[in-house]
């Protein structure tokens, strides 16, 4: 028995043993998507700002740091109000407004410390203490019939103690006299005779320990009227040293130490000064006491 062929039915595209209808997948008429809309100028802002505060208290590149400030804050507006109307990074755009102003208070800030500190340092260079008039002309001149200029008497300084005629008055080579009245900017000031002090200092406070071995205390009266314009601490303002002829400088502490310098409080103009530095020194050692009136100042130097 022969197996008879159906052809397929004209015009249907399939053949009759297929009844399910031809699927062509459904067409697509919506607008092709194009994704959030994009917001670089808050992540420019943010940038800007960002760098515009690393910079902002490193001096002189800070003058950099405002412009940068300033475009970070344009930006970051922009890109808020344009994360307002949609668009992402609302949070970065914010960020970088934020950054942006502190950047800009950091250059005003920094750059008005920075003013105020070349103002101190360039007074206090200029700040350097002289003999007054009456006390210079004393030390200049000898007593009445003498013919040269009498020579300060420092039995315990060494070479450098011992004045030189070619050296300015106050330097190393040429100190002025114990008890030798000075004036700078701020002060006119007396430094009194040093003397060794660690039984007054003993006595001033049970806890105080004696100095080192090969170490002693010696207390340096100071006396003087502050005259500057702006308030002065003393302890800050002044201070005073021991220079020996090792060429060392000594500024070690002594303990509590009576009518001491760091218990005068704030001074303004007119204000009386009496009080007592003390420094470690070696025993015995010649050399010279310096005085410095300003935290920048220069020193001046006094027989011992």
């Amino acid at each position: 028995m022969s197996e008879q062929l159906v052809p397929p039915t004209p015009g249907t595209g399939h053949s009759p043993a297929s009844n399910g209808p031809a699927s062509n997948g459904p067409a697509s008429n919506g607008p092709a998507s194009n994704g959030p809309a994009s917001n670089g100028l808050a992540t420019a802002g943010f940038v800007l700002g960002l760098i515009g505060l690393v910079l902002c208290l490193i001096p002189i590149v800070n003058n950099v740091a405002f412009p940068l400030a300033g475009l970070g804050l344009v930006f970051g507006v922009i890109g808020l109000l344009k994360a307002r109307k949609g668009a992402p990074k609302k949070g970065l755009a914010i960020a970088a407004i934020v950054l942006s102003v502190l950047a800009g208070v950091g250059v005003f800030a920094s750059q008005s410390f920075y003013g105020k500190v070349l103002d101190d340092v360039s007074d206090s260079l200029a700040d350097t203490p002289t003999a007054s008039t009456d006390d210079a002309g004393a030390t200049d001149a000898g007593p009445a019939g003498d013919d040269e200029a009498a020579e300060p008497s420092t039995p315990e300084a060494g070479d450098d103690a011992a004045a030189d005629d070619g050296a300015p008055s106050g330097t190393r080579q040429n100190p002025y006299p114990v008890g030798t009245q000075v004036t700078s900017t701020d002060w006119t000031i007396t430094l009194g005779t040093p003397r060794e002090a660690w039984g007054e200092i003993q006595a001033a406070n049970q806890f105080n320990t004696a100095p080192d071995d090969g170490m002693e205390y010696w207390i340096v009266p100071l006396t003087g009227t502050f005259t500057g314009d702006q308030p002065s601490t003393p302890w800050v303002d002044l201070s005073v040293r021991f220079v020996g002829d090792d060429n060392v400088t000594y500024d070690g502490t002594c303990g509590v130490v009576p009518d001491s310098l760091i218990d005068v409080a704030e001074l303004y103009a007119g204000a009386e000064l009496s009080a007592n530095a003390c420094v470690a020194v070696p025993a015995g050692a010649p050399g010279l006491f310096t005085l410095r009136t300003s935290l920048f100042g220069d020193q001046v130097f006094f027989t011992r």
